[in-house]
């Protein structure tokens, strides 16, 4: 709650920010002759009346409410009370302009107050207003003729209730400006800037833009004022004769409205004009000055056809044109924004390319030339093209478009275009290091929004620490403009998410990695469910992994299959594997679904059921099995009470096992990849089911594949920062998360050493999965014996480790509708044969023992050069300290087994480890395993020569039997004399709650 205060009082400050800034534009620069100045100008955030200055009459203490934010409020208000401002106009004449915002609390609706004014005897009443619940901008104008109040230093305004009965009313005061007429020699120009003047390389002419010239208080009274063009631009007072220089006569200590036309030089080769900035067109006389920012660039002549088989209209005419149209045009693509979005500019102008049918070429790329045909549209204020009926390339080369560099002021005359904006700026709400992984609106310190889109890089990655100047595409909404970077590259200073990336189209893609796509392709060849256009659907998840061409994919709701001959191109699944053959034919790619989905068991299951399927290439990986997981797990206690509905009503997952033998690897690496697909739903009976068919699923992968390597791929059905069942509440796959797979406790102990959530950085970083929530549910784990590369050591013989992650945006328009509402994760995977170890490992194992200790128990097949093995103990699987150590055989080629106890484990979780070390320095660790030591209880002295303690917790009894079971003696605390007893072997039984614990003992003399 105090976060979602705290963000919408940004917000409301932002807004308050931006509506103040406007009126200041509205009062000054607009609607009159001559622009007026601002004299004094209160935003009440971050400009105060100077103290002093603003004197309450007969009021209460002034308050700090606005009609949004800060403010100047006051209650109390009897008829007659007021607040005065002293306002002095020197340097000023009028007419004089007062404007602010106002409004009242409930009970102060209804009074009346009056806007007076005085040139320091008597109030004149300029007009009166009435109070309303709602936020009313207040303005009024002193007389044109009245010349008492021109500079006067004694000028005062005052704010006074004339009528109401209320004297609680909140009455507040928002946004004030008091403007005047500046008596200083003063040019005021219609713009400060003017940009893209441009024109393509060659033509024979070059377009014009104009401003209006206006000067005020010129002295001497009559003279001329001088304009000097920056190099490469022309200027001109008819639009049709320019040269680099021209003179404006005056009369009357006054120039009013004269325009002046501006263009780039002809005959200027392709550039950026000036290459970086802007340059100063300069205008000087009367003892005034002033300045008009300019800048373009000469465009590349369009090199290619026109494959709409239409001539192309500029871009600015186009957006100058009716809505409702048809146009053509072409030009440069600037940006990409997901399937549908896309940005193309030409000489002249951009637009915003709507694709929503999908009929754009494939593998369309920023910088590549197109020709569309389309219907202008207006959409929340923003022109494009939609209701496509052409988009193709043209056969021009790809040439990426050079950002145009402009001032922040200048951001609404590029809509559309690519801008770089020329100021240094930083992020100053929301607050955060890291850009959110959904579209987020970023407020800059000069005013202006950066809009980072989920489909770009930036999502997930950090952000600036310093000063930045951004670069993207101008877009507009709601009237409101703003910048939308495309990548990284154009917000300087930000990084992407380190290990993956959040947002991306495609991956990079490596011959020598093993690649892995995990995708749920929803309701994949069903035709009551999913996305409606069955064909376009199976069209659209073709050519998404035909384009991706991973070494594995692991899919989910795969609904239409042929157990009988997975390859069959009638069936979806068949023809997925006919289109990677066709694009890859050296791959020749196979698969099969598991015969095990949702209701597969019952008399008449349905065919086209969600299946979880296995894609591989052959060429590389070659299948030693595949069977759905968990046929005979003892399921008992289901929580529904209806144990049939076990891992989704029978949808099991799906294990292959493969050696992996890369381009270039001399031996292949055996690896079990296990698609699942869990119980659906964010309500609490779907999360108890995943939770215990999470649970049975880890059991059964620690007891049968514990020195494996596993990818395990799919959709869990929930995240793994917190679950999507509710805020704090543990994730349900905790088993493979935390050290105590058993924990309900959501700030327990992470990791679970024995696994590795590879998908973790996007549950971090506000990255989702699916195109509908903001979780990221369709996760990739691995087991510990992927590991990562161990510094200053060594890895095992042949170390696999993960080299990245990323979860993909497609290219496709409409994608959400008419392909999946997931988005797939694709995975990268280094495998690194490294020199033998000197140690070959078979096993590692670890038990407690009836004193309450630990003993460990390894075997190697071989040794070279082995010194010792230094056994290390952790309670969080994370810090390690060393706990002993054992000699090593040194070299050996027959097996070798070892044992060490620990003889004061913790209690709860233990975890071990071994060092191997060499006897030249090196090193290498074996894998980590877990022993639970709950209930300890310490007895002592064993021996013993008369009294016995036993300390533990829940202690109720101890018994002291013979050898042959005898009750000797009973006690119900925690010690027992046995001083008279003879000497020798006896046995203490210990009994706990819900346990007995039998120990032996020794009695001596």
């Amino acid at each position: 709650m105090v976060v979602l205060l705290a963000y919408s009082l940004i917000i409301s400050f932002m807004n308050k920010l931006l509506r103040f800034s406007l009126a200041v534009w509205l009062f000054c620069c607009f609607g009159q002759t001559y622009a007026q100045t601002a004299i004094l100008s209160y935003d009440f955030s971050t400009t105060l009346p100077a103290p002093g200055t603003w004197t309450p009459v007969n009021l209460g203490t002034p308050g700090t409410n606005g009609c949004s934010g800060a403010g100047y409020s006051a209650q109390g208000w009897a008829v007659g009370d007021y607040i005065e401002i002293a306002a002095s106009t020197a340097g000023y004449t009028g007419p004089f302009t007062i404007s602010f915002r106002t409004r009242t609390s409930a009970s102060g609706t209804g009074d009346s107050l009056a806007v007076q004014v005085s040139s320091g005897t008597n109030f004149v009443e300029l007009g009166a207003y009435k109070l309303t619940e709602s936020c009313t901008l207040i303005s009024f104008t002193t007389p044109a003729t009245e010349t008492a109040f021109d500079n006067n230093a004694n000028f005062k305004i005052r704010i006074i209730k004339k009528s109401g009965t209320s004297t609680t009313g909140n009455h507040r005061i928002d946004d004030f400006l008091f403007t005047g007429n500046s008596t200083a020699p003063t040019f005021q120009t219609s713009v400060s800037s003017i940009g893209s003047l441009t024109y393509q390389e060659g033509s024979t002419t070059s377009l014009s833009k104009s401003f209006d010239l206006d000067g005020r208080n010129l002295s001497p009274a009559a003279g001329n004022i001088s304009l000097i063009a920056p190099e490469n631009f022309e200027i001109s007072l008819d639009s049709t004769t320019f040269s680099s220089t021209l003179s404006i006569p005056y009369t009357g200590s006054a120039l009013v409205s004269r325009p002046i036309y501006v263009r780039l030089k002809l005959g200027l080769p392709v550039g950026v004009y000036p290459a970086s900035g802007t340059s100063d067109l300069t205008l000087l006389g009367g003892t005034a000055s002033a300045a008009v920012a300019l800048s373009g660039y000469v465009s590349q002549i369009p090199t290619g056809n026109e494959p709409c088989l239409a001539p192309s209209a500029p871009i600015s005419s186009v957006r100058a044109g009716t809505v409702g149209n048809a146009f053509t045009v072409s030009g440069r693509i600037s940006g990409i924004y997901s399937g549908t979005n896309i940005y193309i500019q030409d000489a002249t102008g951009g637009i915003l390319i709507y694709d929503q049918a999908g009929i754009q070429p494939e593998e369309l790329q920023i910088g590549d030339e197109v020709q569309v045909t389309g219907t202008l549209t207006l959409y929340n204020t923003e022109k494009e093209l939609t209701t496509l009926t052409c988009f193709q390339k043209t056969t021009a080369a790809n040439s990426p478009v050079t950002p145009l560099v402009i001032a922040s002021g200048d951001l609404c005359n590029h809509q559309g275009e690519l801008v770089t904006i020329n100021e240094e700026v930083t992020i100053t709400s929301p607050a955060g290091t890291t850009f959110a992984g959904a579209n987020t609106n970023y407020t800059l310190s000069n005013g202006l929004i950066m809009r980072v889109l989920s489909a770009t890089n930036l999502s997930g990655a950090t952000r600036p620490t310093g000063a930045f100047k951004p670069t993207g595409v101008v877009t507009i909404f709601n009237n409101g403009c703003q910048i939308l970077p495309r990548f990284t590259d154009d917000v300087p200073g930000s990084e992407p998410l380190q290990g993956g990336s959040c947002g991306t189209a495609s991956a990079p893609t490596d011959e020598a990695k093993l690649e892995v796509t995990n995708w749920n392709v929803e309701w994949l060849g069903n035709t009551g469910y999913g996305p409606t256009n069955e064909a376009l659907q199976l069209a659209n998840v073709k050519t998404v992994l035909n384009g991706i061409g991973s070494d594995v994919f692991m899919l989910q709701e795969v609904c239409s299959y042929n157990a009988s001959n997975p390859a069959d191109p009638a069936t979806s699944f068949g023809s997925i594997i006919q289109g990677l053959n066709q694009t890859y034919p050296s791959r020749q790619y196979a698969g099969e679904c598991s015969s095990r989905y949702s209701y597969s068991e019952i008399a008449n299951p349905d065919p086209a059921g969600q299946r979880v399927c296995i894609i591989y290439r052959t060429d590389q990986i070659t299948k030693i099995s595949s069977r759905p997981m968990l046929t005979q797990a003892p399921v008992s206690g289901y929580p529904t009470g209806n144990d049939s509905q076990f891992w989704a009503s029978g949808r099991l997952p799906f294990l292959l096992t493969a050696d992996v033998k890369l381009n270039g690897a001399t031996e292949a690496t055996r690896m079990h990849f296990i698609s699942l697909h869990a119980k659906s739903g964010s309500d609490v009976p779907s999360y108890n089911r995943r939770v215990y068919d999470y649970k049975v699923l880890y059991d059964t992968l620690q007891s049968q594949f514990a020195n494996e390597r596993i990818i395990m791929a799919g959709d869990f059905n929930d995240d793994v920062d917190q679950s999507i069942t509710g805020t704090s509440q543990i994730s349900s796959v905790k088993a493979f998360l935390y050290a105590n797979p058993n924990t309900t406790n959501i700030s327990d102990t992470r990791p679970n050493a024995n696994w590795s959530s590879v998908t973790q950085i996007f549950s971090n970083s506000g990255c989702s999965s699916t195109a509908s929530y903001p979780d990221f549910i369709d996760h990739v784990f691995v087991s510990n014996e992927i590991i990562l590369p161990v510094s200053s050591g060594r890895a095992m013989a042949t170390s696999v480790s993960v080299a990245g992650v990323y979860s993909l945006r497609p290219s496709i328009s409409g994608y959400r509708n008419n392909t999946s509402d997931h988005y797939p994760t694709f995975t990268q995977l280094s495998i690194v044969e490294e020199a033998p170890t000197p140690v070959t490992w078979l096993d590692f194992k670890g038990k407690m023992t009836e004193l309450a200790q630990v003993e460990l128990t390894w075997s190697t097949a071989s040794e070279k050069n082995n010194a010792y093995f230094e056994i290390q103990r952790s309670t969080n699987a994370q810090d390690f300290e060393s706990i002993g150590t054992v000699k090593g055989q040194g070299n050996v080629t027959q097996q070798t087994n070892y044992s060490f106890t620990d003889l004061t484990p913790a209690e709860g979780l233990n975890y071990y480890r071994l060092k191997q070390m060499d006897a030249d320095g090196k090193y290498s660790f074996s894998r980590s395993i877990a022993i639970e030591m709950f209930g300890i209880i310490k007895v002592g002295p064993n021996p013993t020569t008369g009294l016995l303690k036993v300390d533990g917790k829940q202690v109720q009894s101890i018994q002291v039997r013979s050898l042959m079971g005898q009750l000797l003696k009973k006690s119900v605390v925690s010690e027992v004399e046995l001083g008279d007893l003879p000497t020798g072997t006896y046995l203490l039984e210990i009994q706990t709650k819900g346990q007995s614990t039998l120990r032996k003992m020794i009695i001596k003399q």
